[in-house]
């Protein structure tokens, strides 16, 4: 199990940090910013930095979905965090098709734990 200490930069107080250590007691489990801030009752950007931190362990693996415009809803992509955003033309998988603009795209970033988190 991998320990996540939660210093003064995040401000979770004992129940937020039950919650998120059962969330991710399984590897596997993964969160997205906006999940996070609905669950917990926090800010997006506050959100964004717990899981930025967290995704920096080894233990973890962060993501850059990326969406398309032919159904925003559904990721079309994922390449890690941090390799900047995907070059273009860039190929939809959902609908085939040559993206030549980043205005046709969106993006959210997704933590998956490699091995069970506790938050403390």
């Amino acid at each position: 199990m991998t320990l996540f200490t939660c210093d003064d930069s995040i401000k979770l107080d004992d129940y937020q940090k039950l919650l998120l250590s059962k969330h991710f007691s399984q590897a596997g489990s993964n969160m997205m910013p906006h999940q996070l801030a609905a669950s917990l009752g926090l800010k997006y950007s506050t959100a964004l930095l717990i899981l930025t931190l967290l995704g920096l362990s080894e233990r973890t693996k962060s993501s850059l979905l990326i969406y398309h415009n032919c159904d925003p809803s559904v990721p079309a992509g994922a390449i890690p965090y941090g390799t900047g955003f995907p070059k273009l033309p860039w190929h939809c998988s959902l609908c085939e098709e040559e993206v030549e603009d980043y205005s046709e795209l969106s993006f959210d970033v997704r933590v998956t734990a490699l091995d069970p988190i506790e938050f403390i």
